[in-house]
């Protein structure tokens, strides 16, 4: 059975598939599903064409993973702040742009006291040095080995 997608208005549709079902009757749903589709997604001559793409999703989950570091509890940050609630108005900034994600950074004291973390710290040392001669796929994948380290 093939359709005619030269019509455009749901009107023309029905007419059609009508008379395609008056000359031989279906009972096989599957063939059904693909008439209804077929008179329920048609588009609208006035349309412009940005309308008829399928619109893109405002949350991605790239997006969603940032508004979540921006999103921070009023007691959450009250209590990692020295002088408390008087702290909030330090972080104040113009721009609205920053990303409120407490980032501390890793002191040699940290390296000799904790365990594990100074061979942690050579195999990203090393990691980094391979990203000098490495083919781009290679550096694809010593990138996210960088980051899973």
């Amino acid at each position: 059975m093939e359709l005619d997608y030269s019509l455009t208005t749901p009107e023309e549709r029905v007419a059609y598939v009508k008379n395609l079902l008056g000359s031989h009757p279906l009972n096989d749903s599957k063939t059904l599903k693909i008439l209804a589709d077929y008179i329920l997604f048609t588009h609208d001559r006035n349309q412009t064409k940005k309308e008829r793409v399928e619109k893109y999703p405002i949350l991605t989950p790239n997006r969603e993973f940032t508004i979540d570091k921006r999103q921070v509890s009023y007691e959450g940050l009250v209590d990692k702040l020295e002088n408390g609630e008087d702290g909030i108005y330090n972080l104040i900034r113009v721009d609205k742009g920053q990303i409120l994600d407490p980032k501390d950074p890793i002191t040699e004291e940290d390296i000799d006291t904790i365990p594990g973390l100074k061979e942690c710290m050579d195999v990203i040392v090393s990691l980094k040095n391979q990203l000098t001669t490495a083919s781009k796929y290679q550096r694809k994948q010593l990138n996210q080995a960088i980051i899973d380290t």
